[in-house]
């Protein structure tokens, strides 16, 4: 939205002007009416399905005006350096297909690996020390964090990790996925911040791996320009099997704002949106062809499972809030 060229397609063509304010999807989408209309709020943009379905369960009736549509999305993705991936494809947890790296077996990887500690060492990384652990942001303040809680969930709790969980699976499931939420100590607050604070800390080596949107690597790397050498030949994109899509849905409050979502379509605000922030199209098929970053490894296709519904979102939203609510 601070994009100049968007923002004059939005302006020119369509005569909208967009003033925001960053917040995290549940926290914008658990704004109650009264606040939402003292702010003046026009739409919402979280970047989850699962936000937009607590919404709409919260606020039903409330907005006679109100449309929703995905306009973008973005898979949830490991981000590994080099060690860390050769250790993890030596012990058979990723493994390479057509030179793009996937976790095969994410319920192994999770239950017999990070939450029984076990360590690089254990698995021959030797230039790689302490438990294997899997960071992402705060799942309590950031999306992308809690979509791997999310993922986390959807994996424990049931025994086909392509289905969501219904509430009695989530319940029983939650003491597990707190401990792997716990176990990652301090974590940022915002997707941005904690992907360039992972990379500036070397990843590699203070935390191999670091759970995030795909399209933060392709951001960072365009915004380098010639500088970026060193995240390309540092940095591995890892596709767990399933993982989840981050879809970034635009709720629009009313019929005006409506607007916004239509303008968001448009062919030219599609392509950059791809190209330079490399958010998949939510509305145009063929549009994202990975051979636009020859550069980078990014996966042309990959499996995804859905998201749980609102209550067990909301389950594992206070789960992740307060601990005494994970029974």
């Amino acid at each position: 939205m601070a994009d100049a060229e968007v923002k004059r397609i939005l302006n020119d063509r369509y005569g909208i002007s967009v003033v925001f304010r960053p917040l995290g999807s549940y926290d914008q989408v658990q704004l109650s009416t009264e606040e939402l209309n003292a702010r003046a709020v026009d739409c919402l943009w979280p970047a989850s399905a699962s936000a937009q379905s607590v919404f709409e369960s919260q606020h039903p009736g409330a907005y006679s005006g109100y449309r929703a549509e995905t306009v973008l999305q973005s898979p949830e993705v490991v981000y590994a350096g080099p060690l860390g991936t050769d250790a993890l494809s030596k012990a058979g947890l990723v493994v390479e297909r057509n030179q793009r790296y996937y976790i095969a077996d994410v319920k192994s990887f999770l239950l017999d690996y990070v939450l029984k500690g076990r360590t690089w060492e254990s698995i021959g990384a030797t230039d790689l020390r302490g438990p294997i652990a899997l960071a992402s942001t705060d799942a309590a303040k950031s999306n992308s964090g809690f979509t791997l809680a999310q993922l986390q969930l959807n994996v424990i709790a049931t025994n086909d990790v392509f289905s969501a969980p219904s509430a009695e699976q989530a319940r029983k499931a939650l003491p597990t996925v707190r401990a792997l939420y716990d176990a990652q100590g301090l974590q940022a607050r915002s997707s941005e911040f904690g992907f360039n604070q992972w990379l500036l800390q070397g990843g590699e080596f203070h935390a191999p791996l670091y759970a995030g949107y795909e399209n933060q690597i392709v951001q960072n790397v365009r915004q380098a320009g010639q500088n970026s050498a060193a995240v390309k030949s540092n940095v591995r994109i890892i596709y767990p099997e399933p993982t989840i899509y981050n879809d970034h849905p635009i709720l629009a409050l009313n019929a005006g704002a409506g607007r916004l979502i239509d303008a968001m379509k448009d062919p030219e605000i599609q392509t950059l949106a791809w190209k330079r922030f490399g958010f998949r199209s939510g509305t145009q098929v063929g549009l994202n062809n990975v051979a636009d970053f020859a550069d980078l490894p990014l996966a042309q296709q990959f499996r995804t499972t859905k998201p749980p519904n609102a209550a067990v979102t909301l389950l594992l939203l206070a789960c992740i809030k307060d601990a005494t609510k994970c029974r």
